[in-house]
Parts: C-alpha cells; sequence; structure tokens
C-alpha cells in the first residue's frame, strides 16, 4: 500500500458518516453527515502521492546523464503538476 493510499485508509471512516437527527421547527428530519476526507486531508494525500512520484523517479528511472540533468526534470515535473 502506498504512503497515499495508507493516508486515505487512516482517514476514512468505515461506518456510517451521519453525525445524528434531529427534528425541524416544519416537523421535517434533518439529518448531518461529516465528510469522509475534508479538503484538506485530499490535497495532503495528493501530495504524499506526488513525492512518491519524485521519489521513484530518482530512484527508478535512469537518464543517461548526470543527476543535475534530473533534478532539473524532477523541478519542471513539479511546476507542471502545481496547478494540476
Amino acid at each position: 500500500m502506498s504512503k497515499a493510499e495508507k493516508f486515505i485508509s487512516d482517514y476514512t471512516r468505515n461506518c456510517s458518516n451521519e453525525l445524528g437527527a434531529i427534528e425541524s421547527i416544519e416537523g421535517t428530519r434533518v439529518i448531518s453527515y461529516h465528510e469522509w476526507l475534508t479538503p484538506d486531508q485530499a490535497r495532503k494525500a495528493v501530495e504524499i502521492a506526488r513525492e512518491e512520484i519524485y521519489k521513484w523517479i530518482r530512484e527508478y528511472v535512469y537518464i543517461y546523464t548526470d543527476d543535475l540533468y534530473l533534478e532539473g526534470f524532477i523541478r519542471d515535473l513539479k511546476k507542471a503538476m502545481k496547478d494540476e
């Protein structure tokens, strides 16, 4: 399991996300729910996955040039993925 998958698993509930139900003034039932993942948690999972990609590139991509070229490639990839 990747770090991103583990993060999502750790912060995902495995039961109902219903927080409670109350009767409104009109007599209808109002149910409140909690998000499975907060937006910040989802962004963190994406950040973890991106860091895993950079690490994988450094370990397994063999570019027959110097390390400066590889780091430049990773820097350009980070720029490209920044707004995605």
